[in-house]
């Protein structure tokens, strides 16, 4: 019953991947209590700056983010890329060869990681997306629409 009821699911970039956006935000803003507190610029400037320089980071955070779409659907997986426009890539899920997990020391403290996908009749990957929470969890349920796809064609062949 469980399987009728799955549409797709879509995955974005975790938002703890961008811990090296985060850091450089809680850097500007102590930089700028340091450099207001030890001299004598105008408090304006310095938090000016460090406004502009907060806002810059978060919008490169978020683009990053929104910029990259995973979707698992029943019998797909596709990669869309692209703000405005928009750049895709599907592979059927009897298609695929192979689905790779690749984590780092910090991505796995996070919980973040890199999914691959691969076809048959190729040595690449066609799908790379970097940074998804719970990659384990997203290649479980990939493998698990594989899966039911494969037992959907072998059904028929057995009667």
């Amino acid at each position: 019953m469980e399987e009728q009821k799955f549409t797709e699911q879509r995955y974005r970039p975790a938002w703890r991947s961008f811990y090296w956006h985060i850091t450089a935000m809680v850097i500007f803003l102590i930089a700028a209590v340091f450099f207001s507190i030890k001299t004598d610029a105008s408090q304006n400037v310095i938090w000016g700056v460090c406004l502009i320089a907060i806002l810059y980071t978060a919008g490169d955070m978020t683009y990053r983010r929104f910029r990259i779409m995973l979707i698992v659907k029943l019998d797909e997986i596709a990669l869309e890329k692209g703000f405005v426009g928009r750049h895709s890539i599907e592979i059927s899920t009897k298609n695929i060869k192979t689905i790779q997990v690749k984590q780092s020391v910090i991505q796995r403290i996070l919980d973040t990681g890199d999914i691959l996908v691969a076809s048959p009749g190729t040595d690449e990957y066609e799908i790379i997306v970097n940074n998804m929470p719970s990659p384990h969890a997203i290649r479980d349920i990939m493998q698990k629409r594989e899966r039911a796809h494969d037992g959907e064609e072998e059904s028929p062949s057995s009667d």
